[in-house]
């Protein structure tokens, strides 16, 4: 399995939305995760697509979680950005006359392939952000309030 660097940086910057409960700036979310701002234009555009972010307009404006990050899953974020380990053409990219592929009828790899990303995204299904962030610190930590969720500390 590969993660790409857009589905990372939209992890991390999920995270810092989650750990701030306010509104960010693409300038702030940059200058807090190290990332260029227009990579930070680029990736946030994907999660507003997907329904993740919402955007605030105005001079107090910014971009804000649209739901908790105990109900967010990290299979919800990697998939804003559709990239998924096996796909369709996932074994005619494999071919080596890079065509249709000769044994796509008779393969025993394909459901190897298909079963792993199912295994994959199920797992990634049950991890949330409030659990990424959990673990993350050594000690508990509050996860600021976002849109229209109450509040919780996250303890282990």
């Amino acid at each position: 399995m590969r993660i790409t660097k857009a589905e990372e940086y939209g992890l991390r910057l999920v995270m810092a939305l989650a750990i701030d409960g306010g509104q960010l700036t693409i300038r702030e979310l940059g200058e807090r995760e190290s990332l260029p701002e227009t990579t930070v234009a680029k990736v946030i555009a994907h999660l507003r697509r997907a329904g993740i972010v919402d955007a605030e307009r105005g001079r107090n404006g910014g971009y804000i979680l649209s739901e908790a990050p105990a109900s967010l899953t990290l299979a919800r974020v990697v998939e804003a950005f559709d990239e998924k380990m096996y796909d369709p053409g996932f074994c005619d990219r494999m071919s080596p006359s890079g065509g249709a592929c000769a044994r796509a009828d008779s393969c025993g790899l394909r459901p190897v392939w298909r079963s792993l990303s199912d295994v994959i995204a199920n797992y990634l299904a049950g991890i949330t952000i409030a659990d990424v962030l959990q673990q993350a610190s050594p000690r508990p930590i509050a996860i600021a309030p976002t849109g229209g969720w109450t509040p919780a500390t996250v303890t282990s």
